[in-house]
């Protein structure tokens, strides 16, 4: 290779190397600066911002705030939750950052030359513009920066709050919590009257609080399954709304002018009492509806949630299970009546004897405890009897219960309690308690 295109070659390499280190040396030039802090870098007070505004995922939603109440920029009929605008806007009153990335020129390498989420809240002072744009891949933190040219790290992630459908911030009508539940009316195609009377005497036992007001005639509730139903009222789909701008006027539409059925919830929080009516309407396809109270949102209601949640509540759905409920403190001694022959079990303290003679007597009263009913009915019984007994009570108002059980089919047996038929319960509780009996009695005259 002759003298010149050596130098030519020499030449063509010194300026690769020069385009490198001024590469290299502009990279340099451009490297953020990361430093860890703990800074706040919002501090919004909610009750101070007049509105509030976030696009995410393509959609856009807008509030405004007067006098305290949210609601949508561009349809103030919509019903903004309050709580939940409030539990949104919390998250905004003391943002901090963990790590401050300045002297940022590529924004797009955190995912902020397009933001996946913004978010824009307004007061007095202007308006504060947040951001948010990718994780961190080594610790799962949001990239959100404020327009000034800084990056910073968030270990909340407030994009997560940014919902995208309005109709998730929209009230759902519901009996608020309380203390106390103090009674239940129900009116229409389903009636009954539900009352709260723990103090007061009206069965053999103090295990119910709760009984069916029957013409003054008191019948003992399940306390799980009164409070079950406010529960399984609460608990309907409110999310397919029919309309939220109901009147007067369009009720008739969704048969809420005149109600199939209505619910009265009658509850007491902090020692204020307050009833709730929920109302049940069916438009002439046959489609249910609720509404509480004056609330302009009517709800839709699935044909089959009505069926078996709304329209089958009743008695039978709120009555207990078990045959008896007693208090075995207040127990003085049971009588067993099993084919002809009847035993007396005296009880004494913890003792218990049958013609003076100690017996052991907690497979007895497992079984009394287990005795069940699977499904009530009123039939008469007409066939034998298998077991009967009559609890003596420690009580003037009641001073004894008695129970009964007969012969129904190979799977079960019919209970009357005082002589009224209670339903049906498996045969294999009658069994159990007759075998128990029979076991502490055998070989006694």
């Amino acid at each position: 290779m002759n003298r010149q295109k050596k130098l030519l070659l020499l030449v063509g390499v010194l300026a690769a190397l020069c385009v490198v280190i001024a590469i290299v040396t502009g990279v340099q030039k451009h490297i953020d600066t990361v430093t860890t802090v703990d800074e706040e870098i919002v501090a919004a007070d909610p009750e101070a911002l007049t509105a509030v505004s976030w696009t995410k995922e393509g959609a856009t939603l807008s509030f405004t705030q007067a006098d305290g109440t949210w609601q949508d920029a561009s349809d103030a009929a919509f019903p903004v939750d309050q709580e939940k605008m409030a539990d949104f806007l919390s998250h905004f009153e003391s943002v901090h950052a963990s790590f401050i990335i300045e002297n940022v020129e590529d924004f797009a390498q955190y995912g902020l030359d397009d933001p996946g989420c913004t978010i824009t809240l307004t007061s007095a002072d202007g308006d504060t513009v947040l951001e948010l744009g990718d994780f961190s891949t080594m610790d799962e933190k949001r990239y959100v920066t404020l327009g000034d040219g800084t990056v910073y790290l968030i270990d909340d992630d407030l994009a997560g709050y940014a919902v995208t459908d309005r109709d998730e911030l929209m009230r759902q009508d519901v009996i608020p919590g309380y203390d106390t539940l103090d009674g239940i009316v129900a009116t229409g195609e389903t009636a009954f009257t539900v009352e709260h009377r723990p103090d007061e005497e009206l069965c053999y036992t103090d295990a119910y609080e709760y009984y069916l007001n029957d013409g003054g005639s008191y019948e003992p509730l399940d306390s799980g399954k009164v409070e079950g139903l406010v529960d399984t009222l609460n608990a309907l789909d409110r999310s397919d709304y029919a309309t939220y701008t109901a009147d007067e006027a369009s009720l008739a539409g969704y048969g809420l002018d005149a109600p199939a059925l209505t619910f009265t919830v009658t509850t007491t929080l902090d020692g204020t009492q307050e009833s709730h009516a929920l109302a049940f309407g069916q438009d002439g396809d046959g489609n249910h509806y609720l509404r509480m109270d004056d609330s302009p949102i009517v709800y839709r209601v699935d044909a089959d949630a009505y069926a078996d949640d709304v329209a089958a509540a009743g008695y039978d759905t709120l009555r207990p299970d078990e045959v008896l409920a007693l208090n075995w403190d207040t127990v003085e001694s049971i009588d067993f009546t099993i084919d002809d022959s009847v035993y007396t079990a005296v009880k004494s303290g913890d003792t218990w004897t049958i013609n003076d003679s100690e017996v052991e007597f907690g497979d007895v009263q497992d079984a009394i405890d287990g005795l069940t009913v699977n499904t009530f009915n009123d039939e008469t019984a007409d066939r034998k009897q298998e077991i009967a007994f009559t609890v003596h009570l420690d009580s003037e108002a009641f001073p004894e219960v008695s129970v009964a059980v007969y012969q129904y089919d190979g799977e079960n047996c019919l209970v009357q309690l005082d002589g009224v038929t209670l339903g049906l319960a498996a045969r294999s509780l009658a069994v159990d308690l007759t075998e128990a009996v029979n076991a502490i009695t055998l070989g006694l005259a």
